[in-house]
C-alpha cells in the first residue's frame, strides 16, 4: 500500500487527481487513444470477417501504425488515470480484467496484421474465428473500462 500511496502523491498522480482540469484532460486523451486503437483494431476484425470485400485484406495493414500510436497514447494516459488513483484501481477486479483483455485483444490484431502482412488476401475459417475473439475481447475490454467506475 505504501508503493500505491506514493504513486498517487506523485506530481502526475496529484495532478490527475486534484487539480480541476487534469482528470478530465487525461481522461479524453484515454478516449482518443481508445478510438483510434479500437477502432482500426474493430476495422480489420470487420474486413477479416467478410465485410467490404472489395478492399483488399493486405490494404488493413498499413493502418496498424496509427493504431499502435492510439495505444502509445492509451498506455501514457492510461498510466497516468492509474497514478490518479493507484489505491483504489489496483485492488479493482475490472480494472484487472481490462488490462488482461486488453493485452489478449493486442495479441489477436498483432496476429491478424500479420497475415494482412504475409498473404495475399487468403482469410481462413481459422482466421475469421481468430478476427471474432479478438472483436470481443475489445468489447469486452471497453466495457471492463467502463465498470471499473462502478466496481471496487
Amino acid at each position: 500500500m505504501e508503493t500505491l500511496f506514493w504513486l498517487e502523491d506523485s506530481f502526475i498522480g496529484t495532478t490527475v487527481s486534484g487539480t480541476l482540469w487534469g482528470y478530465p484532460i487525461v481522461l479524453s486523451l484515454h478516449a482518443i487513444g481508445m478510438a483510434t486503437m479500437v477502432g482500426i483494431a474493430l476495422m480489420l476484425t470487420i474486413r477479416v470477417l467478410g465485410f467490404a470485400p472489395a478492399i483488399p485484406v493486405t490494404a488493413m495493414a498499413p493502418y496498424w501504425r496509427v493504431a499502435l500510436g492510439g495505444f502509445l497514447l492509451n498506455l501514457l494516459s492510461g498510466a497516468a488515470l492509474f497514478l490518479g488513483g493507484a489505491s483504489m484501481l489496483f485492488f479493482n477486479w475490472a480494472f484487472r480484467i481490462k488490462l488482461a483483455l486488453v493485452a489478449v485483444g493486442l495479441l489477436l490484431t498483432w496476429y491478424l496484421v500479420r497475415i494482412c502482412i504475409a498473404r495475399m488476401d487468403e482469410v481462413s475459417p481459422v482466421h475469421r474465428s481468430l478476427a471474432g475473439l479478438a472483436m470481443a475481447t475489445w468489447i469486452a475490454a471497453i466495457i471492463s473500462g467502463r465498470l471499473i467506475g462502478y466496481m471496487s
